[in-house]
């Protein structure tokens, strides 16, 4: 009989050793970290062990590491994935207590039906909102038919956050119980920063789903190349760490989960999967309701196979008795399945319902306080390209993101069709949205849902570079070195200019701002392509202007038929539409203006061309013995009007047909009699020619203007 060697077992002792021991840190260090989150009290601090949060975090990433050293090949992968996770989600804790993570803006909305709830048992939130601090809203306040207050949102936020609220309620009794001031009515802070935990969750959550659904189609290191450079390069990092009491980290996971399942079950889909599929679909659409769009994946899908088989049982004469028979057992397959997702879709949904049935009067309700939606006039160039919050412009990874999904649907239609159709009713809606930009929001917070399957494209993206790089490198070499070159021809601009002194100590970061500002005035922003280029070409500008020209355009909100240029408030807005000949921005009380001489222009930006009402606050430049001034006003080389301009501040108005409008920059031109300098007329020093200060400019729509 063979004995074993006692030896042999101290390698896997070691092993197991370090893998409990990097684990005891790592979950060591993030509870360390949540209980200053919802406690606010330091676990290692009680212990007597004082450590900052970046060192926690430290312990952190000892820990992981010590956990990948020591787990067994066999093991490995899963105990990698588990302490990645947890690594990123501690991270995300730090990032959440460094950048004061609250209950803030529209999450206040959301957490209201938790708290009322939860305490109250009910959706009336009058009480609610007042707890919360939103007694100043008297919107808010006003009676519904069933004399509820008012609501906008969703439901589906306080369903996934109840668990971490459960616990925010136990910490917070914990702490009530030892005598301090904290209340347990679920407005405390335990209640409100377990939200942001739970934020925090959804969104490394729907993450991990998203590198999973894009490891189906490329190699794991890429997917999770992918899948850092979407969480990390796009908006959604900011609705983790920063606001993560909105809606956009739940409802990423959400859909994530939704598509991941749906990928995987396309081929062959089981009663229990359309069944998963369905409740997914519910939960969704209650967290943020435009989720119900990507139910168009399996209807996509559905109809797909229906037009194949029956294509396919028609195709052979012979086989066509046998065909029908299976194209009919499939079909009642499909209707069966899709019977069961629309059931259990309902029935997720359901809590949303029976809310606006206590809210309105009805299960299915549309709040007064929502944003209108113009399905006729959807803004999708904006959407994607403008400066103000366009989904490529401010996200560039989405943008090499959308370029591989198109790349991906080439390569497999069966998953990239469906969702490039899906994409693109996600864009449509959105910009149907009256507040398209998202109001108050970092990126374009509202295509939460769409990054799964930019994470595909991205990771598709990441591989066909990879194997361009391998198979021609001088090319990347070359690239680099011009890059290079057009960075030295910046600082030579910059120097050209003035906005830097050579030969001078600099500061880099004025530097680096002057040479990013001169690139950008040469070439525009580049994942504003195409829509600043085609602009610039349409009216005479350069493609930077488009930044302010493009979405500032007046007149595109129903609600705002009107729009103001304020000169001399030193705005981005200001500089792009003003032309060179204005003087400094100077200020008359509460007025800004500038002065103008002779001759000065400004372009006004308008959606479409229509009947206006010109208003120019002015008044002229005045001295002893001035002749009267007058203004003549030429609108895209029209000539209106001859004005007198007196001395004091005045409003002249004029009406300007449509007729000499255009859709997009207008070119206006303030031509005055005459111009004097304060030291020709003996008031100063001042040699500036002046003929005029101007407050500002204002178009409105004329009443019945098409």
């Amino acid at each position: 009989m063979l004995m074993s060697d006692p030896g042999a077992t101290r390698p896997s002792a070691w092993r197991s050793s370090l893998t409990i021991a990097g684990g005891v840190l790592l979950i060591g260090a993030l509870a360390d970290l949540c209980g200053r989150e919802l406690a606010r009290r330091s676990l290692l601090a009680a212990l007597g062990v004082g450590m900052s949060e970046g060192r926690v975090l430290g312990l952190a990433l000892v820990g992981t590491t010590l956990v990948l050293t020591g787990a067994r090949l066999r093991d490995r992968r899963r105990l990698a994935i588990a302490a990645l996770l947890t690594l990123a989600f501690t991270a995300g804790v730090v990032a959440q207590l460094r950048l004061g993570a609250r209950l803030q803006s529209d999450g206040f909305y959301y957490y209201a039906y938790l708290r009322s709830i939860s305490f109250d048992r009910d959706v009336d939130f009058t009480n609610d909102y007042r707890l919360l601090g939103l007694g100043d809203k008297p919107y808010l306040f006003e009676p519904t038919v069933t004399g509820h207050a008012q609501s906008a949102w969703t439901i589906g936020p306080a369903i996934v956050w109840s668990p971490f609220f459960a616990v925010g309620h136990l910490v917070a009794r914990g702490l009530n119980a030892r005598g301090q001031p904290v209340s347990i009515d679920g407005t405390s802070f335990p209640y409100r920063q377990a939200v942001c935990l739970a934020g925090l969750f959804y969104g490394v959550l729907g993450l991990w789903w998203c590198g999973r659904l894009a490891s189906a189609y490329v190699r794991s290191p890429i997917a999770i190349l992918a899948t850092i450079g979407i969480g990390g390069g796009s908006f959604i990092l900011w609705y983790i760490v920063k606001e993560p009491t909105m809606t956009h980290a739940p409802s990423l996971a959400a859909v994530a989960g939704f598509c991941l399942l749906w990928a995987r079950t396309s081929q062959a889909r089981s009663r229990p999967a359309w069944l998963a599929l369905g409740l997914l679909a519910g939960l969704m659409t209650d967290i943020r309701w435009q989720n119900a769009i990507f139910c168009l994946l399996p209807a996509i899908e559905i109809a797909t196979k229906i037009f194949r088989r029956k294509a396919e049982a028609t195709n052979t004469r012979t086989e066509a008795t046998t065909r029908a028979e299976d194209t009919k057992a499939s079909l009642r397959d499909t209707i069966v399945g899709d019977l069961i997702f629309a059931v259990a879709a309902l029935v997720a949904f359901l809590p949303q319902m029976l809310a606006w049935k206590a809210i309105y009067g009805s299960l299915v309700a549309i709040s007064p306080l929502g944003p209108q939606i113009r399905w006729t006039a959807p803004q999708i160039v904006d959407i994607l390209w403008s400066s103000r919050n366009g989904l490529f412009a401010t996200s560039p990874v989405a943008y090499v993101a959308a370029l591989g999904l198109i790349a991906f649907a080439w390569r497999e239609p069966r998953i990239g069709v469906p969702a490039i159709a899906t994409f693109a009713a996600m864009v449509y809606f959105n910009a149907a949205l009256q507040d398209w930009w998202g109001s108050a929001a970092l990126g374009m917070r509202r295509f939460d849902g769409v990054l799964p399957f930019l994470t595909i494209g991205l990771a598709v993206a990441l591989d066909w570079t990879e194997r361009a790089i391998v198979r021609h490198p001088r090319v990347v070499l070359g690239s680099a070195l011009a890059g290079l070159v057009l960075w030295n021809l910046t600082f030579m601009s910059a120097a050209i200019l003035g906005e830097v002194r050579i030969g001078e100590a600099l500061s880099f970061r004025r530097l680096a701002g002057a040479q990013a500002a001169t690139l950008l005035s040469w070439t525009g922003h580049p994942f504003s392509y195409p829509a600043n280029l085609l602009y610039g070409l349409r009216h005479g500008v350069r493609p930077e202007r488009y930044d302010q020209l493009g979405p500032n355009r007046f007149l595109s909100d129903p609600l705002r038929p009107y729009g103001r240029i304020d000169i001399g408030e030193g705005s981005d807005f200001e500089a792009a539409v003003l032309g060179p000949d204005w003087h400094g921005a100077e200020r008359d009380g509460l007025s800004t203006f500038r002065w103008a001489p002779q001759e000065a222009g400004l372009d006004v930006p308008l959606d479409v061309a229509a009947d206006l009402a010109v208003r120019i606050r002015l008044k002229a430049f005045a001295y002893p013995g001035a002749p009267a001034q007058t203004l003549i006003l030429d609108i895209n080389g029209t000539r209106l009007g001859f004005f007198e301009v007196q001395p004091e501040w005045q409003v002249l108005e004029t009406t300007v047909s449509r007729a000499v409008w255009r859709a997009g920059a207008n070119r206006v031109t303030l031509r005055f009699a005459w111009q004097a300098s304060p030291a020709s007329v003996g008031l100063g020093g001042d040699p500036r020619s002046l003929s005029a200060a101007v407050d500002y400019f204002r178009v409105e729509k004329v009443v019945n203007s098409r």
